[in-house]
């Protein structure tokens, strides 16, 4: 899944969530219509915390691995 930016007939920019597999574009979420590109900004990085949140598990979470690894060799 990745945001989108598409330019509307009208001069609008629409913000969307898109999934590509097999060769096939399939909208999955919209995020909203605005007017200027900063606006479109906004919504791209609204977009990609939306992805983060529903799109499974997209980041490996390392923090504080060598902290943990230490704990564990102190204990051995």
């Amino acid at each position: 899944m990745y945001p989108r930016k598409k330019r509307n007939r009208s001069g609008s920019i629409s913000v969307v969530i898109v999934s590509k597999s097999h060769g096939k574009t399939r909208y999955i979420h919209n995020m909203g219509t605005v007017e200027t590109d900063a606006e479109a900004d906004t919504l791209l990085l609204k977009a990609h915390d939306w992805i983060r949140k529903h799109g499974g598990q997209q980041e490996l979470d390392f923090d504080d691995v060598c902290g943990k690894e230490q704990d564990e060799t102190v204990r051995a």
